[in-house]
């Protein structure tokens, strides 16, 4: 099994949990769709639109992987894709025009909301898995987010992340995997949002039923500033191979904290070459 979840967005890193086998070597490319819903403790319902685009490629033990996102947003402006909340006191965020900054510890100061759309951060990674033997498995990855969303539009901070993974997974049966995973990341401040580096764990299970995969996980992350809440959620996953070497993946989430969205669903692609 191929996997990273390490990257602090959680539903788009939730797409490589697909399939309980080892990816076939060569070339393979994605696209999908991920919409989510929340209010993040706030008074606002921020919803964000998500079509990324990815390429992966296999090679013997390694796994390459590069995804882009056109995302739309539309909510508080202080909610930044793959964050949640944070203090954002960028005048020229989304829906401020360049206006002034609302005090976040003013109660009773509005939110400044908008719309906005763009090409969102490119995410890259390399996955080593161990040469075990038997039912064990383990995947070593390296990961690094490149700011190339527009941080004036709040698509992301405007800042490259730096991030390492550890996970385990083990097969039960001819059927079911058990996997877990733990990860760090090395978030980047920019000129106007400030944020911690942060610890993210899941653990869940996949089971074949048939052709197709069904899968739960829960997924955690740390707080990402003292004005965020940690990041709890529950997401259910369904796979469908398509041929040899493709795969559709279905999946719903539902949070379980203000860090995280309400809700959100989605769907990916992959047909390899």
């Amino acid at each position: 099994m191929k996997r990273s979840t390490s990257f602090v967005v959680p539903l788009l890193a939730l797409l490589a949990l697909a399939g309980t086998a080892r990816a076939q070597d060569g070339f393979s490319l994605g696209a999908g769709v991920d919409y989510s819903s929340g209010d993040y403790g706030s008074e606002t319902t921020t919803k964000i639109l998500s079509v990324p685009l990815s390429a992966r490629y296999v090679a013997g033990g390694w796994t390459f992987k590069a995804s882009l996102p056109w995302m739309r947003v539309d909510g508080d402006a202080n909610v930044v894709p793959g964050l949640g909340s944070v203090v954002n006191t960028n005048p020229n965020g989304r829906g401020r025009g360049g206006g002034p900054v609302p005090d976040p510890g003013d109660p009773v100061a509005a939110p400044t909301t908008g719309t906005t759309s763009g090409i969102g951060d490119l995410r890259l990674s390399a996955t080593y898995a161990l040469p075990l033997q038997g039912a064990w498995g383990v995947d070593l990855t390296g990961n690094v987010k490149v700011a190339t969303a527009d941080e004036d539009k709040g698509l992301g901070t405007g800042a490259n992340d730096y991030g390492a993974a550890v996970d385990v997974y083990r097969s039960v049966g001819a059927a079911t995997t058990l996997f877990a995973g733990v990860g760090y990341t090395v978030l980047g401040d920019s000129d106007y949002i400030e944020v911690d580096s942060v610890m993210n764990g899941n653990l869940g299970f996949s089971h074949k039923t048939g052709e197709n995969s069904a899968g739960l996980m829960y997924d955690y992350r740390e707080a990402v500033s003292a004005a965020s809440d940690a990041r709890s959620e529950v997401t259910g996953f369904y796979i469908i191979p398509t041929s040899e070497s493709g795969k559709l993946q279905l999946y719903a989430s539902k949070g379980l904290s203000d860090g995280s969205p309400d809700w959100g669903a989605g769907l990916n692609f992959i047909a390899g070459f």
